[in-house]
């Protein structure tokens, strides 16, 4: 039986904060030089947040900017050539383009327009290997994988943002706390206030040892922005001494043992068959730290588009690619033009001020635009990302502002901006995609769909092609 002592006395105070809640809400507010009184909006932010309407953030964030893209006229012009050859893009994305998403139909569309087969740079391990449907990829589990999300900063990266490590173990990570969400992970090199910035989980990790090479296995594909078979092969890695090797196996045959060069930077290794190939297999020694970056399928001519996608990276500080490393993948992929799909990492509903982000991007175009002289940079928007607001899904408060300070960055480095916001529909635009028919959104109301991503995909083509 509660005590009636103690109830009576809770129930005045409560009573009394309630009556003063009420009395401040009907005072008025009163600025002047002398006298300052804001209005105490207690129960209404509590109204406002269930019934939020983004009309308002939109207004305080100011207009969306517009699309510019005349920074990418030297590609159009290539792009339109009838004398043009060999085109290629680095697609750098996070989540939103893993598997293979967006860059997969806009592949298809640059082979089926200017020719070409193969899809380009293709890491050694992925956590999304199941699921991207362009390249069947298998491999071993002792493998290292550092990337910029990794706590290891020791090895330098390579261009696609990873590099990988043969090794005699693996490692099984446990999370002792989960505190972030799908799309909530910002760079862990970031230099501000770690209150702006949610916390990864903590994990103990435990080795696992083998005895058998680590290997990595590549079968063509025969779907939209796939290929059947591999012409030309080529092997990106760094690190290797005299005694290192690779053992290759082209459609299941006896493998076969190629030396690698050694030497500190970027080394190519090109395994082409005398004819395309369904499916090759790589093994290698797990006692030689031989640093890779991954393998190329493509051919001499034709169009390429290049999926660089990293879970839960923010696009910061791409400094961690040394320019040497940069400078060797552009010497052998020839790249006509980078795009830079990022901004979702960094999002969250609390932040006006993006400040360190147009900091940090500022750094990662200088460092492109070093390593890669006269090859144009292409930043994608944020696309419209929802959270729940009582019963509805409503645009993060933040996006707005994001979007503002992306088109900023742009334009402080002269590269084009293309506003995804504005494209998909605008504010509240990824519920109308979620509940699309069919469906081009998931149901997380932040992540596209491969629906949703082949029509970005369309989208994106014709701004490429037109130039404006």
């Amino acid at each position: 039986m509660i005590n009636k002592d103690f109830i009576r006395p809770l129930i005045l105070i409560v009573a009394t904060v309630l009556l003063l809640g009420v009395i401040a809400a009907l005072i008025p507010a009163k600025e002047d030089g002398k006298l300052k009184i804001k209005p105490f909006k207690w129960f209404g932010h509590l109204l406002d947040f269930n019934n939020s309407s983004l009309d308002s953030t939109a207004l305080a964030a100011g207009e969306l900017p517009e699309s510019q893209v005349s920074a990418l006229s030297p590609f159009t012009r290539k792009l339109n050539s009838n004398g043009s050859s060999r085109l290629r893009i680095a697609y750098f994305g996070d989540s939103i383009i893993e598997g293979d998403l967006i860059t997969a139909r806009l592949r298809h569309l640059m082979q089926s327009n200017y020719g070409g087969s193969g899809v380009g740079l293709v890491p050694i391990t992925s956590i999304v290997a199941g699921f991207r449907q362009t390249i069947r990829h298998s491999f071993s589990r002792n493998w290292e994988t550092i990337s910029f999300m990794s706590s290891n900063r020791e090895h330098p990266l390579g261009f696609g943002g990873y590099v990988y490590i043969p090794r005699n173990y693996y490692t099984i990570e446990r999370a002792i706390e989960t505190t972030i969400d799908t799309l909530a992970i910002t760079d862990s090199t970031a230099s501000d206030s770690l209150a702006q910035r949610p916390r990864a989980p903590r994990a103990s990790s435990q080795r696992i040892y083998m005895d058998s090479d680590p290997w990595v296995e590549y079968s063509g594909s025969s779907v939209e922005g796939g290929a059947s078979s591999f012409s030309r092969i080529r092997l990106f890695y760094s690190k290797a001494s005299s005694s290192s090797y690779v053992h290759v196996s082209y459609d299941g045959a006896a493998p076969v043992r190629r030396s690698l060069n050694p030497g500190q930077t970027l080394q190519i290794l090109d395994l082409s068959s005398n004819s395309p190939v369904k499916k090759i297999r790589l093994s290698f020694s797990a006692h030689d730290p031989i640093h890779l970056y991954g393998v190329s399928f493509d051919q001499p001519e034709g169009a390429y588009v290049d999926n660089i996608s990293v879970r839960g990276f923010s696009g910061l500080y791409f400094s961690r690619i040394p320019e040497w490393n940069i400078r060797g993948f552009q010497q052998a992929m020839d790249y006509d033009l980078v795009i830079l799909q990022y901004g979702e990492n960094v999002s969250n509903p609390k932040i006006t001020d993006y400040s360190f982000y147009h900091r940090g991007m500022n750094q990662t175009l200088a460092h492109l635009k070093a390593a890669l002289p006269g090859v144009p940079i292409l930043m994608i928007s944020a696309h419209d990302r929802s959270i729940k607001r009582g019963t509805e899904y409503v645009t993060s408060p933040d996006i707005p502002y994001l979007v503002n300070t992306q088109a900023q960055i742009a334009e402080d480095n002269d590269a084009a901006f293309w506003n995804l916001l504005e494209a998909m529909g605008g504010l509240n635009s990824m519920r109308n995609w979620v509940h699309a028919s069919p469906s081009l959104a998931s149901k997380d109301f932040t992540h596209f769909n491969r629906a949703g991503a082949n029509k970005i995909a369309d989208m994106l083509f014709d701004i490429l092609k037109e130039g404006q």
